[in-house]
This record gives C-alpha cells, structure tokens and sequence, in this order.
C-alpha cells in the first residue's frame, strides 16, 4: 500500500512538471524602444556670464526598463527663443528665462527644462586678458577677472584663432578679438561674450588695434605688406594708412603732436610716421631686443614693453635710450592697460601672470596669479568699467 501511495504523488508531481508551460510569466518578446531619457552635462541652469553651453544626451529604454541603442536619429527642439539647439544636442543659452528643449524619436518623446540666468554684475571695474596659451595650437581664451584678479571666467573661447587684442566698442555694446592665424577680426557681445560675426577679414595677421583721434580703427599686421590699416567702425576698409612696412608690428601710439609709432618683434625696432602716414625712418633702433606693446608717458617718453629682453624700457621724446623701469620679475612682458590712478597692469607670459605696477614702474603685486582661470600666456590685457 505504501509502495502505490508512493507511485501515485511521483506521477503527480511529473504531471505538473511536464504540463502545458504557456501560462508562465516570462513574456516571450523582443526588446524594442519605448521611452528615452535626458541628461546634461551641466545640469539643468545655464549661465549668460559663466558657463552658456551643455550637452544633453538621451538614452533609450526597452519595455523592460533597460537601455537599448536608439534606432535612427533623434530630432532636438526648443520651446522658445532663451535658448538654441543643435543636431547632436548642444544647448546654449541666449537670454534670461526658462526653455524646454524636447528630445523627440519617432513618436517617443522626452523633454528636459532649463533656467537660464545672467550672473554678471551690472556694474563694476573687471580685466580682459587673452590667453595665447601655446601660440599656434590652442585650445584660446578670453579671460574675465574682477578688479582684484578674483573670480576668473571664460568670457570668450569661440572662433578664436591666436587672438592678439581686445577693443571695446561701448556704444555698440561689443568687443572686437583680432585672430593672428585667422587673419580676422570678430565681434561678440560685450556682456555675454557671444559671437555676433566677423568685423574685418583678410588681414595678414592683426596684432595691436586701437581708435585714433580721427575715430578710424588703426590695425597692425603681424605678416603681409606690414602696413597699417584703417577702418570705419562699423568694419569698413578705409585705406593702408602708412606706406612703408613694419615687419611682425606688434605695438603702436601716438606723441602729443599726432604722430604715429609702430614696433617692429623682428626688427626689435619703434618706427615713425606722421599724421598722414609718411615715414619718418626709425625712431628706436637700438636698445630693444623684442618690443610688443608701445606706449607714451606723459612727459612724452615712449616706453616699450621688452618681450625678449624681459623688461620693460624708457626712451625719450627724441628717441634716446633712458633706461629700464622695470628690469626684474617680468617675462615675456606684453599687454599694457592702465587704472585712473596711473598703475599699470602688464602681462607676463612667462609665469602666466598679470603684474601691477605703479606708474614709476615700482611692484605692487600679481594682480592675476600665475595660472588663475587657467591662463597660460596673456597677451593682451583690457581693464573695462561697467557703469
């Protein structure tokens, strides 16, 4: 009997097991797409004065809730005008408020929202520096500082090509970048450092830019017929103001008298022109090994700063060599800007520094410390007041 019991719970519990299984739980279906999601490589806030860019990345997600290569290309939209989007996802912000930018796969569909601000202060003294970095090779930069040399950003890092100088134009509300290997000159705004277009183009690499008394922009270039350049402000060629060539010009001013002066890197020479542009021959030649910028005191001596000597130098009004008022702690000495007071802020490339100097030329401190904001070789430097 207890054999027969035995027989029959064994024939049970084969019948159950080897029943009919298409009741089980376990679906029988390929994995297909059915939702996406939507990160940022910055988060959800972006920044007019700081950082105006991020990424998004969608992913896509099977039935079963694990992710799935997502067939085909994904379609990226924005809500509204406060930010743009690209193809591949790049979002960047172009004025205060909040977007949706929508991340659309056939008729799947994700959305991911932004809050879009404005940090910058609305008024204040702040420092423009362009980083050089390695010369010809990059990554460029346009570097923001507040009057202390404190709170470093990226101001400017599109479209840059070995940029040379900073030029305000405060009416206009931009700034103009002169790119040595680009051979042109950009526009961006002057509060969010966004690129508007190209103000000039086909220059032979421009270096120094300033306004002269007759509001023409004066441009040096640094190849090419080494002429000066004249344009209106609005970017119109005027003329090639001067008719001699300046090889590698790099720095320029003007006397008291309205007379002209270009520095040669190469020819380590300062060279003069009248009001017209006529040459006048050399005005320095001897005593400079690598001059950069130029600039006249007000007792009208020319001063220059020594890129390859590490210093900076004093002529006087006729030429003649008066000595070094800065000889110690600079290298690679270039960009030049003043405070109202007369102190002076310079570049210096070779420690990645923007040093303060009094008017004599006595050390007060780095004002921008080696390497802030990731600077590696200032080439230009631009003291601004926001009022």
């Amino acid at each position: 009997m207890k054999k027969a019991i035995y027989l029959f719970f064994i024939a049970l519990i084969y019948s159950c097991s080897s029943g009919d299984s298409s009741g089980d739980d376990v679906p029988n279906e390929n994995p297909v797409l059915t939702s996406i999601t939507v990160s940022s490589s910055n988060g959800n806030q972006l920044d007019l004065f700081g950082t105006n860019t991020t990424t998004l990345t969608a992913t896509g997600k099977d039935q079963f809730g694990k992710t799935i290569a997502i067939p085909g290309s994904i379609n990226w939209s924005a809500n509204n005008a406060n930010v743009s989007v690209d193809g591949s996802g790049l979002v960047t912000g172009l004025q205060v408020g909040s977007s949706i930018v929508t991340a659309s796969v056939g008729s799947i569909s994700k959305t991911f929202s932004f809050s879009i601000v404005d940090s910058e202060p609305q008024s204040g003294t702040f420092v423009y520096v362009s980083d050089a970095v390695e010369f010809t090779t990059g990554p460029w930069k346009i570097l923001r500082y507040d009057e202390n040399g404190q709170n470093a950003t990226t101001f400017i890092d599109d479209d840059l090509a070995w940029p040379q100088d900073i030029l305000f134009l405060e009416d206009e509300g931009q700034v103009l970048i002169s790119n040595l290997s680009s051979n042109k000159i950009n526009r961006y705004d002057a509060s969010t450092g966004n690129l508007v277009g190209s103000f000039a183009t086909g220059i032979s690499g421009p270096t120094r830019m300033k306004i002269g008394a007759d509001n023409l922009l004066y441009v040096l270039q640094w190849e090419g017929n080494g002429l000066v350049r004249r344009y209106q402000l609005d970017g119109t060629f005027v003329d090639s103001f001067t008719d001699v060539a300046v090889d590698q010009s790099i720095g320029l001013d003007w006397d008291s008298a309205g007379n002209l002066y270009v520095s040669s890197f190469k020819d380590a020479s300062v060279r003069k022109f009248d009001t017209n542009g006529n040459d006048l021959g050399l005005f320095i030649n001897s005593g400079l090994q690598g001059p950069t910028n130029i600039w006249f005191d007000a007792q009208g001596n020319l001063l220059a700063n020594d890129w390859t000597g590490n210093k900076v130098v004093k002529f006087d009004p006729d030429g003649n060599l008066m000595g070094n008022v800065i000889s110690t702690g600079l290298n690679q000495p270039e960009g030049i800007d003043f405070f109202p007071n007369g102190d002076m802020l310079i570049g210096s490339g070779g420690t990645s520094e923007v040093k303060l100097y009094d008017r004599s030329g006595t050390f007060i401190k780095n004002l921008v410390a080696s390497g802030a904001g990731g600077l590696v070789q200032p080439n230009a430097v631009r003291i601004r007041v926001i009022e």
